[in-house]
């Protein structure tokens, strides 16, 4: 049950941010680095695409390294 709920919620940032990016909300999408962005849609285009056989792993490494970095910079934006 877990497992679909955080892919999900990972293709929901990626998709937050392509709207972003058709808004052209360039003083937000600034504060954050052009190749994580890009991660994060390949990352949602991976999960939808090809759901059943989603590396694990990545998904792990995710979750520890890249969203505490996402975090950090969402928090800078929002000061």
């Amino acid at each position: 049950m877990q497992r679909p709920a955080i892919l999900m919620h990972l293709t929901a940032i990626a998709e937050q941010f392509n709207k972003l990016k058709k808004e052209h909300a360039d003083d937000i999408l600034s504060a954050f680095d052009v190749d994580d962005v890009k991660g994060m849609y390949d990352v949602r285009t991976y999960i939808a695409h090809d759901y059943e056989g989603v590396n694990l792993a990545i998904v792990e490494w995710i979750i520890r390294n890249g969203l505490p970095k996402f975090k950090e910079q969402c928090q800078s934006i929002i000061k």
